[in-house]
């Protein structure tokens, strides 16, 4: 790995933003786009990074460029990522409409090109789910949360359960159905152990105690 790429990572898992950005931009300049799987990490960290600084705008430009590459490159994969990225960043803006017509477009993507692909439906179901309650509507949200629920146990991917299983608990929180709720954040804890997330496990473990 590139110490580039070390250095950004270490600093933007420790929160150190500024740092993570400066790394992830000096990647960028080192790579053009000739140098594809370099280039995509570059850009990709350097947009996630700029949107936890709220410098939305500085996001976009960067996937709508890296969204271009991945078409040239006829990178079907990188297409659907950056399409779900780019709802990621309307919804960290709180532009909740624009995210979720974007989830959609990546929906459909994923549909026509990725039929197989259960972990990205997973992904994507939980970010239009999470919209859904965000946008006051639990009933429809809970819907989609169980899709996504359905989708990663398909790919039996434990980051994915335990996304939805937190999205549920979240869901039957606001429902007031506090039992299915512990039970979904108590799932969802246990997937985050297997994912090696510990983090999110402690995460949806105050959750679970916030309901007793």
């Amino acid at each position: 790995m590139d110490p580039l790429f070390y250095q950004a990572f270490l600093a933007f898992d420790s929160g150190r933003y500024d740092e993570a950005e400066r790394f992830y931009a000096l990647a960028l300049a080192k790579y053009p786009f000739s140098q594809y799987e370099q280039y995509k990490q570059a850009a990709h960290g350097l947009a996630f990074t700029c949107c936890f600084q709220n410098k939305f705008d500085q996001a976009r430009e960067i996937y709508t460029n890296l969204y271009r590459v991945a078409q040239d490159a006829h990178d079907l994969q990188w297409q659907a990522i950056v399409l779900h990225q780019q709802g990621v960043v309307e919804r960290m803006a709180g532009n909740f409409c624009e995210a979720q017509a974007m989830f959609q477009k990546e929906y459909e993507f994923r549909v026509s090109h990725l039929s197989d692909d259960f972990a990205g439906f997973a992904a994507n179901l939980y970010e239009q789910g999470h919209i859904l309650l965000k946008l006051g509507d639990p009933a429809q949200a809970l819907t989609i949360m169980h899709r996504s629920l359905d989708m990663a146990q398909q790919a039996n991917d434990a980051m994915c359960l335990g996304c939805a299983y937190r999205g549920l608990g979240e869901i039957y929180a606001a429902l007031d159905e506090h039992d299915r709720a512990r039970t979904c954040f108590s799932l969802s804890g246990q997937a985050f152990e297997q994912a090696g997330d510990q983090v999110a496990a402690e995460e949806v473990r105050r959750f679970e105690m916030a309901l007793l």
